[in-house]
C-alpha cells in the first residue's frame, strides 16, 4: 500500500523506517500555486520582450535609426544562435564582437552602409543593442528556469506539454498587448518630434495598419523564439542533470517548496524502495545504507554531497537501478551506499570510498579495487572473482562471508590491466579467500623501513606478552608495501590502538639498542635461560643441511654470498607454526621470510629456501620438545597451509624425520 507523505516536514530521525512505495513531494494545491505564479511571471517577463520587438521593427521604418536597429538585430541573432550551442558567457562575447565587426566593416567598406559612421551612431547602436540584449537575456534565462521548474514539478510529459501550450498563449498575448502599446505611444502627442512618430505619420491608413501588424508579428516572434529556444536548450542538455548549476539549483529549490522534507535527519537504513521522491528535500542527511533502489524521480529531489556524492547523476542512477552504464567510478564517494545485488562487473573503483557500503550479493567480477576503502563493507554472498585488490584497505569488520571468488589480481600493470593472478595455477578452494583476507579482531599496523631488526621486534612482542597479558598481543601478519614493511598485530578490544602502537614501538626501540650493545642482555631481559642461549651457540661452525653452515648465531650459505641471523629465521619459522590456523597470516610470514632470504642472498632458489626451512624446523624441534610434539601432532594442518609445492614437501620431510626418531 502506498504511503502518502506529500508536504510532510519530518523533524525527528527515522533510522530503519520502512517508506517503500511512498509518495513524497508536493501537494497538488502547491503545484497549482507555483504554476499560476509561473504564468503571471511569464506574462510580466514577456511584456518587455514584445515591447522591444515591436520597437525594433518600427525602428526599421525610420531612416535615422534604420541602420542602428539593423546592426543591433543582426548581433542579437548571432547571440541567440551562440547561446543555444555555447555557454552564456561565450554567447555574450560573440554578440558584442558581431556588433563591432559590423560597424567597423561599414567603416572599411562604406558601400555596405550608405551612412556616415560617427561616434553618435556607434553609441546609439551600442545602446540599442545593449537594451535589446538585456531584455532578451532576462527573458531567455527566465524561460530556461521556468521550463526546468515544470520538468521538476511534473513527471508526466502530457501534463508538461499542456502547461507549455498554455504558456505560449500567455506569451503571445503579452507580446500583442505590448506591441499595441508601442504603436499607440509612438503616434501619440507625447512623442511629438520623435523620428519614429514622424515616420509613422507619413504613412497612409493602410500602411499604418500594415506597420501595426508587422510590429505585432515581430513582437510575437521575439517572445516565441526566446521561449522555444530556451526549451530546446534544456531538452538538448538532458533535464535536469545537465542544466547549469545556478538554474538546476534554483529549479530544485523552487520545485521542492512546501514539499516533503527530511532535511538534516538520520535516514540510515531507511527503505525508500519504489518510492516517488520528486520535490523532496534530502539535504544534509545521514544516508548510511539507505535503500533508493527502484525510486522514481530521484533526480528531481533536492540533494547534496555531504554524506556521499549524491549530486552526481551516475551515482543516483547506480543507487536507483543497482547498475550503471558508466564504468568509471574512481575517486567517487560511495560511503555507506546501499548496493545489494548490484551489477558492478568490470567497474573501476580505484581510490573509491566504499566504507560501510552494503554490497551483499553484488556482482563485482573483474572490478578494480586499487586503493579502495572497503572498511566495514558487507560483501556477504558477493561474487569477487577476478577483482584487483592492490593496496585496498580492509578491516576486521569487512565481511567476506560466503563470497564467491576463484582468484584475484594483486597488481595493475603499467597499462592499467590487472596482473599478478593469485593463486597463479589454481582457483581458491571454497571459503579460502574468506580465510585469507578476513581481518580478525582489532589490528594495529606498524610500518618500518628497510633495516627492521626482526629479532628485536620478535623479542619486543614476547616481552610485552610476559609483562602484560591483558594486551593479548598476537602477530597476525607481515606485509611488504613498496620499500616498507607493515607488521600487523592484534590486541585486546579494551585497549586503544595508539596505546598498543606506542608500547610496541617503545619496547622495540629499547631492545634494538640493547641488541646492538650486548646480545646477552636481551636474553636476560626476556627470561631466556642461559642453557637455551648456549644451545644456540653450539651450532657455531656446524653445517646446516647441504647448502648452509652456522658461525656463531649466523646462518651463511656455503657460497659465502649471504647470511641471516639464526634467531631471526627461527622466530619466523615458529610464527609460521604458531599461526597455523590463520592461513593468510602464515602466507604473509612465509612470503616475508622468502623475500628476505632472496634479498640477502641467503637462499636464492626455491629449493634452497625449502632446505633452509626444513633444517630450521628440525633444529628448533631438537631444542624444544613441546615444539616437536606440536609439529608431529598438527602435521596435516601445518602442511595444508603451504598447499602443494617444494615448501610443503620440505615441511613434510622434516616432520617425517621427527616422527621416525
Amino acid at each position: 500500500m502506498q504511503k502518502d507523505i506529500r508536504g510532510q516536514r519530518f523533524q525527528q530521525d527515522i533510522p530503519g523506517a520502512d517508506l517503500s512505495s511512498a509518495i513524497a513531494g508536493q501537494n497538488i494545491v502547491n503545484k497549482v500555486i507555483l504554476i499560476l505564479l509561473h504564468y503571471f511571471l511569464s506574462f510580466i517577463v514577456s511584456f518587455p520582450t514584445g515591447y522591444i520587438g515591436a520597437t525594433s521593427m518600427l525602428g526599421f521604418l525610420t531612416p535615422e535609426y534604420h541602420w542602428n536597429y539593423a546592426y543591433a538585430t543582426t548581433a542579437l541573432i548571432a547571440w541567440l544562435i551562440a547561446v543555444i550551442f555555447k555557454s552564456y558567457i561565450i554567447s555574450l562575447l560573440i554578440a558584442f564582437s558581431s556588433l563591432l565587426i559590423l560597424i567597423f566593416s561599414s567603416i572599411i567598406f562604406r558601400k555596405l552602409a550608405p551612412i556616415e559612421i560617427t561616434s553618435n551612431f556607434f553609441l546609439e547602436s551600442l545602446l540599442a543593442f545593449t537594451v535589446l540584449l538585456s531584455i532578451c537575456s532576462i527573458n531567455f534565462l527566465f524561460n530556461r528556469l521556468a521550463n526546468a521548474v515544470k520538468d521538476i514539478l511534473l513527471i508526466k510529459q502530457n501534463w508538461v506539454n499542456r502547461i507549455r501550450i498554455i504558456n505560449i498563449f500567455i506569451i503571445l498575448i503579452a507580446a500583442i498587448i505590448a506591441s499595441s502599446l508601442v504603436v499607440s505611444a509612438a503616434i501619440s502627442e507625447r512623442f511629438r518630434g520623435s523620428p519614429i512618430r514622424e515616420a509613422l505619420l507619413m504613412l497612409d491608413s493602410n500602411q499604418l495598419t500594415n506597420a501595426k501588424v508587422i510590429a505585432t508579428i515581430t513582437a510575437c516572434i521575439y517572445s516565441a523564439v526566446l521561449f522555444l529556444s530556451s526549451l530546446w536548450v534544456n531538452q538538448r542538455q538532458g533535464s535536469p542533470w545537465s542544466y547549469p548549476d545556478i538554474i538546476r539549483n534554483w529549479s530544485l529549490t523552487i520545485g521542492s517548496w512546501q514539499g516533503t522534507s527530511f532535511y538534516n535527519l538520520n535516514l540510515s537504513r531507511v527503505n525508500f524502495r519504489g518510492s516517488n521522491l520528486a520535490n523532496t528535500d534530502l539535504r544534509r542527511c545521514n544516508l548510511y545504507r539507505t535503500c533508493f533502489q527502484g525510486v522514481i524521480a530521484l533526480e528531481r529531489a533536492r540533494v547534496d554531497n555531504r554524506y556521499l556524492d549524491f549530486e552526481i547523476p551516475k551515482v543516483q542512477q547506480l543507487l536507483v537501478n543497482a547498475r550503471s552504464n558508466e564504468q568509471d567510478f574512481s575517486r567517487i564517494n560511495l560511503r555507506g551506499a546501499y548496493l545489494q545485488f548490484a551489477e558492478l562487473r568490470g567497474i573501476n573503483l580505484t581510490e573509491t570510498e566504499l566504507s560501510g557500503a552494503d554490497l551483499q550479493g553484488a556482482d563485482l567480477r573483474d572490478s578494480i579495487l586499487v586503493n579502495a576503502q572497503v572498511i566495514d563493507v558487507d560483501f556477504t554472498n558477493a561474487n569477487l572473482t577476478g577483482i584487483c585488490i592492490q593496496d585496498w584497505n580492509v578491516n576486521s569488520k569487512t565481511c567476506f562471508t560466503n563470497v564467491t571468488c576463484d582468484y584475484v589480481y594483486r597488481k595493475l600493470d603499467e597499462t592499467g590491466k590487472p596482473s599478478d593472478r593469485y593463486p597463479s595455477d589454481r582457483n581458491f578452494e571454497p571459503r579460502e579467500f574468506e580465510s585469507l583476507y578476513q581481518e580478525v579482531g582489532n589490528v594495529v599496523e606498524l610500518v618500518f623501513k628497510e633495516g627492521l631488526n626482526w629479532r628485536a621486534f620478535g623479542f619486543a612482542i614476547q616481552k610485552l606478552q610476559v609483562e602484560d597479558d591483558n594486551l593479548q598481543l598476537q602477530l597476525k601478519g607481515v606485509e611488504k608495501r613498496g620499500d616498507l614493511w607493515v607488521i600487523k598485530v592484534t590486541y585486546d578490544a579494551n585497549i586503544t590502538a595508539s596505546a598498543v602502537e606506542q608500547r610496541l614501538n617503545a619496547s622495540y626501540n629499547e631492545l634494538k639498542q640493547l641488541f646492538m650493545a650486548k646480545e646477552h642482555q636481551i636474553n636476560k631481559l626476556l627470561g631466556i635461560a642461559s642453557s637455551q642461549a648456549e644451545a644456540i651457540k653450539e651450532f657455531s661452525k656446524h653445517r646446516l643441511g647441504n647448502n648452509f653452515f652456522i658461525t656463531g648465531s649466523t646462518i651463511t650459505n656455503l657460497a659465502g654470498s649471504g647470511q641471516i641471523e639464526y634467531s631471526e629465521a627461527a622466530n619466523q619459522v615458529r610464527n609460521i607454526v604458531s599461526n597455523r590456523s590463520e592461513p593468510f597470516q602464515v602466507l604473509s610470514i612465509v612470503q616475508s621470510l622468502l623475500t628476505q632470504l632472496q634479498r640477502q642472498s641467503v637462499a636464492t632458489t626455491i629449493e634452497m629456501q625449502a632446505e633452509l626451512l626444513k633444517q630450521v624446523l628440525l633444529s628448533e624441534a631438537q631444542k624444544d620438545s613441546y615444539f616437536q610434539e606440536l609439529l608431529v601432532r598438527q602435521e596435516q594442518q601445518i602442511i595444508e597451509v603451504f598447499s602443494e609445492g617444494t615448501l610443503a614437501t620440505a615441511v613434510q620431510d622434516a616432520i617425517a624425520q621427527l616422527r621416525n626418531k
